[in-house]
Parts: C-alpha cells; structure tokens; sequence
C-alpha cells in the first residue's frame, strides 16, 4: 500500500467505532447519531444484539477523535465522505441506522447511490426531507439561547451545557450539526433504492409521527413502521423497546437476504 493509500484508509476508518468486534458476524448495524453526538451514544447497545450480529457506530467529523476536524458545509460533502468509507469498511450485508440528523446523512448516502448498498436503512426520529421543519429554527440564536435551546431540546446533558469552557470548544461543531439538519430540504425527493423501516416517538416535537410516516411515499421497495413512547429522544428513554424492534429487524434482514440466496 502506498502512503496516499495508506492515509486515505487511516483517514476514512476514523469513521467507525467497534464497541464489541465481532469479526465474523453474519450482519452488521451500522448506527449514525443525532446532531452533536458521537459514536458513545451506541456504545451500550453493543452487548444487547443478537449474537451473530455486530454494532458499528459512527463518528462524525467535530467530535471525539474527530475534534478538531471540521464539519462539512454541505449534505454532499458529507454525504460522499461518508459513502467513501462505508464502501471501504463496511462489508456487507449490512443495515444502516440513523436517528434524526444521523437519518437525514442515510438518506443523503444511500441516494448517491452506493456501489454496495444496505439490506435496509432503519430511519429513526427523522422527518421525511419534502416535510418542513415542525419547530423554528436554532442554529443562528445568540449564545444564550443557543444553549438555552439545547437544554430545552434534551440532547445536550445538562452537565455539559453547565461547563463554559466546553461549550466554548463545542459550540462550533453543534451550530453546524443542527444548520445542516435545520436546513435539510428536498422539496422533489428522490425515493430510496432500499426497503425502509421508519421508528417514531409518539410524544417527539421535533419530528412527530405524520412528518416520520412521510417515508412511506419515498419506500418503493418496502416500508415498515414502529411506534415507540417517549419524544424525540426515544433512543434512549425507551432503548429497550427500541433494540428489541432492531432485533427483529436484523432477524427479519438475515431471513429476507437467504430467501434472496435461495438457501
């Protein structure tokens, strides 16, 4: 391998995180977070999948290992960023999750579309892009209520939001996270190549249930929907009611993909 290559695979592998490797698993979840979030919020899902499949979560750019990277301007760039290390890291078959913003960047890759597409894209918390926003926007706010959003919104934990010098270091990767997700549109859509299933909160503001059934007009391949308690942040107030519907959905993806292999 030559240093270019060498670097382009250091560079693009910085995508993932392994909680629990599981080399020889027969499918792997691929999990992207919301805006501001990193890779940990999955972390604990790992133990709590079915034994034959293997979690990988997502670290986007601005945050954890990736601090000082900056967030891309646009949903192309990042969007062909991380299709760049999906194909390069990804074997398949494999299914991709996102909750809210970390939906939206599924929805962007999937489009492109990928040499080596998912089974499924498993859409969580995330309106449909030809559905406005359901809240005003944020990102543009002075500090104060910046902040003040953030903790309203219930993403940000109240210790971080508590620390000055932290949210000094953070504010520029949140700001471009929630722009990216606030300005997110596609008024002419176009349908995605893969089944879907969508999840959503029964109680969430920031993308309620109609705006999340939405997906069902861009689902040619299939559509299958869950309803979870809680708001927005299902993810992790209901996360046992949430991984035991991705654990269906991974035994159902298994079981479509050998009907598909006629074995």
């Amino acid at each position: 391998m030559n240093g270019t290559a060498g670097a382009r695979t250091a560079a693009s592998g910085r995508w993932f995180h392994r909680p629990l490797p599981r080399p020889q698993a027969r499918l792997r979840l691929v999990c992207a977070p919301y805006a501001g979030a990193g890779a940990g919020v999955f972390r604990s899902w790992a133990e709590r999948l079915p034994a034959d499949s293997e979690l990988v979560a997502v670290r986007l750019p601005g945050r954890e290992n990736r601090l000082r990277e900056r967030v891309p301007p646009n949903w192309p760039s990042l969007a062909r960023d991380f299709a760049a290390a999906l194909e390069e890291h990804i074997p398949s078959p494999y299914l991709l999750f996102g909750h809210s913003m970390g939906a939206m960047l599924v929805y962007e890759t999937v489009v492109r579309p990928l040499a080596r597409p998912p089974e499924r894209v498993l859409l969580s918390g995330c309106r449909a892009p030809h559905v406005p926003r359901a809240l005003p926007a944020i990102h543009d706010l002075p500090t104060e209520g910046f902040r003040a959003e953030l903790g309203r919104l219930a993403g940000t934990p109240a210790d971080v939001l508590a620390d000055p010098r932290l949210m000094a270091m953070l504010d520029p990767m949140l700001r471009a996270d929630i722009r990216l997700a606030e300005t997110w549109a596609r008024p002419a859509p176009d349908p995605l190549p893969v089944p879907v299933t969508a999840f959503w909160g029964e109680d969430d503001d920031v993308a309620p249930p109609d705006a999340v059934a939405a997906w069902r007009t861009l689902a040619p391949h299939g559509f299958r929907a869950h309803r979870i308690a809680g708001g927005h942040f299902f993810l992790h107030d209901h996360a046992r009611d949430l991984l035991g519907l991705l654990d269906d959905e991974i035994t159902l993806s298994l079981a479509e993909r050998r009907r598909s292999d006629g074995s």
